[in-house]
């Protein structure tokens, strides 16, 4: 009788090693096919482009213009303040940090949109418009910063170079104008 169930533990412990080697096997591979696939999720590139399609160009590029007008005739009108005193340099350049963030945002909208082929030269125009106006305000935030230093600095040069700015921004907002098809 020893004997007898000596044989059939072996073979149930046989049974119980195989089943044991089997579950190793196939909790491997579960692993292996989940790190694969975490691995394959990460190398897949996320940052893909978001590209938007404009329907309507002439539309699209009024309403920027628009909104472009809003910005530089609130800007101008606080840059006037800050120089009759009515505001700080400090309140200016808060004002013109954000409608530099404005402007850029415009600038975004247009490299991300894919324009119909007509209007790139009056779009590119319009671009060029955006970063001269912004030059503008880059220059405005040093004059702020200027009359914070010194209230009582010449600024005469300095408005030379400001209407400079917004001249060029004048010639390529009228370039983009009379690029329209």
């Amino acid at each position: 009788m020893y004997y007898f169930s000596y044989i059939i533990n072996t073979k149930f412990s046989t049974k119980t090693k195989l089943k044991s080697k089997k579950g190793i096997i196939i909790t491997g591979i579960v692993l292996a096919a989940i790190t694969a696939a975490s691995f394959a999720v990460w190398m897949i590139p996320q940052d893909i482009p978001t590209r938007f399609v404009i329907s309507n160009p002439e539309q699209d590029i009024d309403a920027l213009i628009e909104q472009q007008k809003i910005v530089s005739e609130s800007t101008s009108e606080e840059f006037n303040k800050m120089l009759n005193g009515q505001i700080t340099s400090d309140d200016y350049v808060n004002i013109a940090e954000i409608s530099r963030s404005q402007v850029n945002s415009f600038i975004i909208k247009i490299l991300e949109s894919e324009i119909p082929t007509e209007w790139n030269e009056s779009y590119a125009a319009f671009l060029e418009h955006l970063r001269s106006y912004n030059s503008y305000l880059a220059e405005t935030v040093v004059v702020a910063k200027k009359l914070k230093d010194n209230p009582q600095s010449n600024i005469t040069e300095d408005i030379g170079k400001l209407e400079q700015y917004l001249a060029r921004a004048d010639e390529y907002l009228s370039q983009s104008n009379l690029a329209r098809p």
